[in-house]
């Protein structure tokens, strides 16, 4: 796992993986990834920033507590697995790991989602029940 920071600097360092994540709002009850708005490209702009306060809660290595202020998440179809990230207020994108056992199952609708259209993306023409016997495969692991 990867952390930017500057060394000379005193600001926060950035992480660029954070797991055993949930998310939380204000009054720190769990919260949805889904409360936040989906973006569909690279930009930080606050054009399609989350209204609401939101909060990314996990650990980055070597073991540090993340408590990061979150605006929008987007999905990366393009490489062998999918990859989840969400943008902090600061304006850096952070990769979701594994999230916390207790939050996989709040999480577990989207997760499917997300397989779902990985293999559909990568394997356009494979028959129905090969996209089945991936989601079964993938899902046993978990």
């Amino acid at each position: 796992m990867v952390m930017m920071s500057d060394d000379d600097d005193d600001s926060e360092p950035q992480f660029s993986v954070v797991a055993d994540y949930f998310f939380v709002d204000t009054e720190k009850n769990p919260i949805c990834l889904s409360a936040l708005p989906i973006r569909f490209e690279q930009s930080t702009d606050e054009a399609t920033q989350c209204k609401r306060n939101i909060f990314l809660q996990g650990v980055a290595d070597p073991g540090i507590t993340v408590y990061k202020h979150v605006v929008a998440w987007k999905l990366g179809l393009e490489g062998k697995q999918p990859v989840i990230t969400v943008l902090s207020v600061e304006g850096s994108w952070i990769n979701l790991a594994k999230p916390r056992n207790s939050y996989e199952e709040k999480f577990r609708t989207i997760f499917i989602t997300v397989r779902m259209l990985h293999f559909l993306g990568r394997k356009p023409e494979e028959p129905e029940k090969n996209l089945w016997s991936h989601l079964r495969k993938v899902f046993e692991q978990v």
